[in-house]
């Protein structure tokens, strides 16, 4: 059972380390998708100037939405890893206990004996 939750958690991480997304001071940042673009400015000083800006506007519109997906992904991706690692940690420790409590019943009635 042991040789099960070493490589429960092996391919756990080796998933985690193909998302894996950046940790720091609370925020979660994906690892995979680049860089968010910064929302394009309107050009209200003529009509053919608004109409460019309009046209950058929806372009921006449909990368922003791509990275949006990717990070969507990314994250659903790392919170199904961690879910899993800390499934498998924590059957790890139950099948730990159990051993112990055989253990220790095996060693009580040996003493028992003597």
């Amino acid at each position: 059972m042991k040789h099960l939750s070493i490589i429960v958690l092996t391919f756990c991480t080796a998933t985690l380390n193909a998302y894996a997304g950046n940790l720091n001071n609370g925020q979660w940042q994906p690892a995979n998708c680049g860089q968010k673009s910064p929302a394009p400015a309107f050009n209200t000083h003529s009509a053919d100037g608004y109409n460019k800006s309009l046209k950058e506007v929806m372009a921006w519109q449909t990368k922003t939405q791509e990275y949006y997906n990717c990070l969507i992904k990314e994250a659903n991706a790392d919170n199904d890893v961690i879910a899993k690692s800390a499934n498998a940690a924590q059957e790890e420790f139950r099948n730990e206990v159990k051993n112990i409590q055989k253990e220790a019943e095996l060693a009580k009635t040996k003493a028992e004996k003597n």
